[in-house]
């Protein structure tokens, strides 16, 4: 049997926007954006319908945990993500340890530069990472560091 490599996410490889009606986007590499998307949806009820839905927790020691806290250091290091209205569930993250990314996270083949907006959106799906990525703070000690959307 052969070791599935996890991609390794850094601030490097993350691009901060917005679209074209001003809400913050996080664009990453579609290899890490498609296994990210996938665990957003563990535990999730695939005939569950609304809004209310959290994904299993993820360890804060997982892949998952790790590739979502480089997410909120490249936003709260960009310029813009550092001051956007949806990124004030980041602020306490450096000082507390957790936070909620109210922005949305997509790969690159499923954004356009140009327009804003998303690229060819039925056929992106797999690139779209569902739900507000959170970290739980350090004021929640059992379950601190852990990671769900």
């Amino acid at each position: 049997m052969t070791e599935t490599t996890v991609p390794t996410l850094t601030t490097d490889d993350v691009t901060v926007t917005t679209d074209h009606m001003g809400r913050l986007y996080v664009v990453i590499p579609d290899e890490v954006a498609r296994l990210l998307a996938l665990a957003a949806l563990k535990g999730i009820d695939p005939a569950a319908h609304g809004i209310f839905a959290e994904s299993a927790p993820h360890p804060a020691d997982s892949w998952v945990a790790t590739t979502v806290r480089a997410v909120f250091e490249a936003v709260l290091s960009s310029p813009l993500g550092a001051e956007h209205p949806d990124a004030w569930g980041l602020r306490l993250y450096r000082t507390h340890g957790g936070g909620t990314l109210l922005g949305f996270i997509v790969g690159e083949s499923g954004w356009n530069r140009g327009t804003h907006w998303w690229r060819d959106y039925e056929r992106t799906r797999d690139l779209r990472v569902r739900g507000c990525a959170s970290i739980v703070p350090v004021s929640r000690p059992n379950l601190a560091g852990t990671c769900t959307f």
